[in-house]
């Protein structure tokens, strides 16, 4: 690895290589030692950059989740008057969404026994909530109402997303979207839905 290249720029793309091997052979994937055979480096190249595998752990997870983050917006003209059409990117429908469900799964058994891990997956699981409850309020919902509505369509995403994750075949993108809405519809009825 050439020494001139920005550290912000090294350090991810270590953590999108770390990111593949995950996705690929699971998170005992992440050594330093292959990380260095994945980016055609020396283990030192990589050193230089984290002091131990916890510090690209932290890095591989929030890469990935900065990436479903900004995946999360919704582009222009889209129609943001329905709220699966907003919520559609968190579901894994394709394969990049898919592989960070993945990622994210692995680092959630490890994050159950790693405060710092925990806290990560905290923070943008709140984030992701607020973008909900953001969402929601712009469609009419009342603010008092948002979060605890963004909460419980959260863990909807997250049941469809899982059994998605396990069953890929069994859950192809229409059947995610259906089951989101089966949920959605109840709890929000006077917000515009598709096929209404």
């Amino acid at each position: 690895m050439p020494l001139d290249i920005d550290q912000d720029q090294r350090r991810a793309d270590v953590a999108k290589a770390a990111a593949k091997l995950v996705a690929e052979r699971g998170i005992s994937a992440i050594t330093f030692r292959n990380l260095a055979a994945e980016m055609g480096c020396s283990t030192t190249a990589i050193s230089h950059y984290f002091d131990n595998r916890k510090a690209i752990l932290i890095e591989t997870y929030r890469f990935v989740l900065d990436r479903a983050l900004r995946r999360r917006t919704a582009p222009p003209g889209a129609d943001q008057r329905t709220v699966l059409a907003s919520i559609d990117p968190i579901l894994p429908l394709s394969a990049e969404s898919w592989d960070d469900w993945v990622l994210w799964l692995c680092f959630w058994a490890e994050a159950l026994f790693d405060p710092e891990l925990a806290a990560v997956q905290r923070h943008y699981s709140g984030e992701t909530t607020r973008m909900i409850g953001e969402m929601l309020t712009g469609l009419g919902c009342p603010p008092s109402d948002a979060h605890s509505l963004s909460r419980r369509i959260m863990t909807a995403i997250y049941g469809v997303a899982v059994q998605a994750a396990f069953d890929r075949e069994a859950w192809p993108p229409a059947v995610q979207r259906a089951a989101l809405h089966e949920v959605i519809r109840p709890l929000l009825p006077d917000l515009v839905l598709p096929d209404d």
